[in-house]
């Protein structure tokens, strides 16, 4: 684990250290000062994606004796780098290590690469391309790697993990926020959190970026979200996040915020939790209505390439359960919803990644929303039909303006409402996006211009909404200074 600004991250594997063995839980004067838990819930890669991989993430159920991958990747994605640093892995060709690890590495590169275009100040690019520079060979690298995944076998055969959670929420009596993310690697040397295993790589450590939760490799896209209570070997994928709603519904302790983000990448809770009764919705809402509790960011994972996937997905959210649990939880004052929507995926809306099917369904959701909400996040959502931004802006504003929405509170009581979009990008990372906040409010509840168009609903307005990067947290842009 590793204490930084009030917060502790709690490693993942394949860090065998736990909780309950630092000095931080036992001294008198830092356990006060601990005001929240960060659970990298990650597994390193063990084998290469499946070749005839798809957006079904069948290499969820095994990858460690999956053969070679002999995908080649192409030569000019890597050009940049190749002539500058890697020189040494090309010489090393099927030599020292395994050709899915080499081709991981490589894309890394590629990756900053594309970063690296953006034309935009990165706050340490120097230190960024020394440690780049820096990075061992690849036969250093994979002889490092094979000791982490030694380390992750280790914890994942014990329950080690498990209970230094537990026991640490009992030890920290200012904790109020458990975050639980599957991005915490975020990219080849900036990660998003410094966890004790990041902090220990060797300089310019090069390795593949793992990802958590249910997540494919081989596609851009999301993985289908496969029925909970049919599937339970793929339960331990939210290890993590199943751990997090057991000892928080049960076990005595001060947390009010609970934050299950995905930062923009394809993955997300599995939505169909909310589908049929189990432990975890019957744990999620427990944690909801507690007395206290203020904060919920929940991302969700949608879709699928077959029809019976999407209706699992409606029937999943609109069967009442989500809205139940969030009408109980009558102290709540943030809220963020995120799906796993990408419209360069579906540019046609031919299979549209949803949780609402109109704006009427829209609407009606954010009428469950407790009046002690005062902050409202949706972000990469979608509508079925005709419904879109645009008029979901307009019908709300209406609403407002007629006193049938949120017209039983003041004016300084009304929740501030962020719209989170995705944004054509040819780079093939994840964390884009644009949100909207100020020229949302000026619309709903003054005389501003609606900030989406008309004739192309999910497109922004030139100069409106801020550019964003959830893997990298310092880059923030205004939207007409974009550069592509």
């Amino acid at each position: 684990m590793q204490c930084f600004s009030g917060s502790i991250v709690f490693s993942y594997p394949p860090t065998p250290s736990t909780l309950r063995s630092s000095a931080t839980l036992h001294h008198d004067k830092f356990r006060h000062q601990i005001n929240e838990i960060i659970w990298d819930e990650v597994r390193l890669h063990r084998g290469p994606a499946r070749i005839a991989e798809t957006n079904e993430g069948h290499e969820l159920l095994s990858d460690e004796d999956e053969p070679d991958n002999n995908r080649e990747w192409a030569a000019e994605y890597y050009t940049h780098y190749r002539e500058e640093i890697t020189e040494r892995h090309e010489s090393e060709e099927g030599e020292g290590c395994r050709k899915w690890f080499k081709s991981g590495c490589e894309e890394n590169l590629y990756v900053l690469q594309c970063r690296e275009r953006r034309d935009v100040d990165w706050p340490d690019h120097i230190a960024l391309r020394e440690q780049v520079f820096a990075q061992p060979s690849l036969r250093e690298a994979w002889q490092h790697y094979l000791q982490l995944l030694r380390q992750q076998k280790d914890v994942l055969a014990g329950r080690s993990d498990l209970e230094a959670f537990a026991f640490g929420v009992k030890r920290f009596p200012a904790l109020k926020r458990v975050t639980i993310t599957p991005a915490a690697h975020g990219n080849l040397i900036t990660p998003l959190y410094p966890t004790p295993m990041i902090r220990a790589f060797p300089k310019g450590f090069n390795y593949p970026i793992p990802r958590g939760w249910l997540y494919s490799r081989a596609t851009m896209g999301p993985a289908t979200p496969y029925p909970w209570n049919q599937y339970p070997e793929l339960r331990d994928r939210y290890r993590g996040f199943r751990t997090a709603l057991r000892v928080l519904a049960n076990e005595p302790n001060s947390v009010s915020e609970l934050v299950m983000t995905s930062n923009s990448i394809p993955t997300g809770i599995n939505c169909t939790i909310f589908d049929e009764p189990c432990e975890e919705y019957n744990h999620f809402a427990t944690v909801l209505k507690k007395p206290g509790f203020r904060r919920l960011d929940i991302a969700l994972l949608l879709g699928g390439d077959r029809e019976e996937d999407l209706e699992a997905c409606w029937r999943s959210l609109l069967n009442g359960r989500l809205r139940r649990a969030l009408g109980e939880a009558k102290e709540t004052e943030e809220f963020r919803l995120h799906t796993t929507f990408d419209d360069e995926l579906y540019p046609d809306g031919e299979h549209p990644l949803i949780p609402l099917r109109s704006i009427d369904d829209c609407v009606s959701f954010l009428k469950t929303l407790p009046k002690s909400v005062r902050s409202i996040e949706l972000s990469m959502l979608q509508f079925l039909g005709d419904g879109d931004w645009y008029s979901m802006l307009e019908e709300i504003k209406r609403m407002v303006s007629e006193s049938t929405l949120w017209g039983d509170r003041v004016a300084g009581s009304r929740p501030k409402i962020t719209i989170g979009v995705p944004i054509a990008d040819a780079s093939p990372t994840h964390g884009h996006g644009i949100w909207i906040e100020k020229e949302v409010w000026d619309f709903i509840y003054g005389e501003g211009e609606n900030p989406s168009k008309e004739d192309r609903p999910l497109n922004i307005r030139p100069g409106v909404g801020v550019m964003r990067d959830a893997l990298e947290p310092d880059f923030e842009h205004p939207y007409d200074q974009w550069v592509l």
